[in-house]
């Protein structure tokens, strides 16, 4: 890349990413005992099958962000993400949020994460923290980790401590339209979920304004979230769009991060969280 993004020259870079597996955030917040019987997760048995079946059917390769706890419960799910030929990053050991935690937590949550994909045998390039903010952490504890890009809330994309940035805009994630809570969000804020379609209106006017910043964003859709069929139609319709459109490189987090580190001549550097959290 010399001017533009990807081998075509592109305005802007776009990926369309996916975060959460099993019963991992639902244990974090306390909504299922730590205790609890786990392994039949419906984001697992029901969720990520349809999303594989509708990626293959696209040939697109995409970034699933998991908390690593489910390298353990769920090693055949995550298998067959790798099997289908998309990138695995990571997002937490149970879904920790950053911002809330001490750096004695989050160092815990990455070695400990670090050790079960060990295990496993993959390592990955990719670290979305959760909740979306750095708080007052230093990114460079990730850099140190190995890891080679970071995914957080907010519009900054660029480079710092080695890491290459992969930035959604809040608006740019699936809970802002779907989710009772969340939709303030959304831009302007709502007050109560809107469907597929709605959240497609938006979804095109972001590409418009990163492409008028010559920028990249990352679209994020949280896989126990895509409970019905015209949720999953939604994410197949903005692949379509991406793919016709040609100003837009559609690509993984890691090829966009291959792409930064290539050229961090031309990019800014450093992140700004954008408040407020989930």
């Amino acid at each position: 890349m010399t001017s533009g993004w990807g081998p075509e020259e592109r305005l802007a870079a776009v990926s369309v990413t996916f975060d959460h597996l099993g019963e991992a955030a639902e244990m974090q917040i306390g909504r299922i005992p730590l205790d609890a019987p786990v392994g039949d997760h419906h984001s697992v048995t029901q969720e990520l099958p349809r999303l594989l079946d509708m990626l293959a059917a696209h040939g697109q390769r995409t970034t699933f962000f998991i908390e690593a706890w489910n390298l353990d419960v769920y090693p055949e799910a995550v298998r067959s993400i790798i099997a289908a030929g998309h990138e695995v990053g990571w997002h937490g050991w149970l879904h920790e949020p950053w911002y809330q935690s001490s750096s004695a937590e989050i160092a815990e949550s990455v070695q400990k994460s670090l050790d079960a994909f060990d295990r496993f045998g993959i390592r990955p390039r990719g670290a979305r923290p959760p909740a979306g903010l750095q708080g007052d952490h230093s990114l460079e504890l990730l850099s140190e980790a190995g890891f080679d890009y970071v995914s957080l809330a907010g519009t900054s994309f660029g480079s710092a401590h080695g890491l290459a940035l992969l930035p959604y805009p809040w608006h740019a994630v699936d809970g802002a339209y779907y989710v009772p809570g969340f939709t303030r969000l959304r831009v302007p804020p709502g007050d109560d979920p809107v469907g597929p379609d709605e959240m497609l209106d938006a979804y095109q006017d972001l590409v418009d304004e990163v492409v008028d910043r010559r920028g990249c964003l990352a679209f994020v859709f949280h896989v126990p979230w895509q409970d019905s069929p015209e949720k999953v139609a939604a994410i197949s319709t903005l692949l379509d769009r991406l793919s016709a459109d040609e100003r837009v490189w559609l690509a993984s987090g890691d090829a966009i991060a291959d792409a930064v580190h290539e050229n961090q001549e031309r990019f800014p550097i450093g992140h700004r969280d954008e408040v407020p959290a989930w």
